[in-house]
């Protein structure tokens, strides 16, 4: 019952709206779903289901989402983490040209590094490591990248997102955020920032990532 009416737009804004029959709706979900319950238990369920609340929240994160973009040919590579190894990573580093938009991001832990990457430069990275310190390759994956403003003001934006890739079968392989400063023309102590998150995942669900994303930034 949930996933029909929070995968669904038109569904949770009838609702919200009191537009939509609920026993026409119940009998929907009865009819093209495998749900177990009786038609009476679905009534009840969706009259309980909190769409005030839950359309409040979609809203309010719609409107900080300000720009997707998709991106393929991207790479994971998982690194054994040794003491030798950080020097290797900060030179090559400094060889790929940031300014154009290379993807290169990296998280580190005592053990292990991951390396998020474009797949055109995956070898140039592996090339200078030792074999037996590459644990684990993954490739055809895509990212995409969300663009927002104003997230330290409202909470669960990450997990309204994560919820809704979760509702569309999306395995989410990676993710992982930023903040860029924008430049406002003003003194740095009211400096405003972009906050970024990226979503890893395989290639063959990068559409359907994007179009969630995109539905829930256009419930505005």
């Amino acid at each position: 019952m949930r996933e029909v009416i929070e995968r669904d737009a038109v569904i949770r804004n009838g609702l919200a709206r009191n537009l939509v029959n609920v026993r026409g709706l119940a009998r929907l979900i009865q009819t093209t779903t495998r749900e177990g319950t009786t038609f009476e238990a679905l009534v009840a369920a969706i009259r309980r289901y909190p769409i005030k609340e839950t359309a409040a929240r979609r809203f309010d994160v719609a409107k900080v989402i300000k720009k997707l973009t998709m991106k393929n040919k991207i790479s994971i590579i998982l690194i054994r983490n040794r003491p030798e190894l950080q020097p290797i990573l900060a030179r090559f580093t400094g060889e790929l040209d940031h300014a154009s938009g290379e993807t290169l991001r990296m998280v580190l832990t005592t053990r292990t590094v991951k390396v998020v990457i474009d797949s055109r430069n995956e070898d140039r990275l592996t090339s200078k490591l030792q074999k037996r310190d590459i644990l684990q390759r993954m490739n055809n994956l895509a990212e995409i990248a969300v663009d927002m403003s104003d997230i330290l003001h409202i909470p669960g934006v990450f997990s309204s997102m994560v919820t809704e890739l979760a509702m569309n079968g999306v395995n989410i392989l990676e993710t992982s955020g930023a903040e860029q400063p924008m430049d406002t023309g003003g003194e740095q102590q009211g400096m405003k920032f972009l906050s970024q998150l990226y979503f890893v995942v395989d290639e063959k669900d990068a559409l359907r990532t994007y179009q969630a994303l995109e539905r829930l930034a256009n419930e505005k």
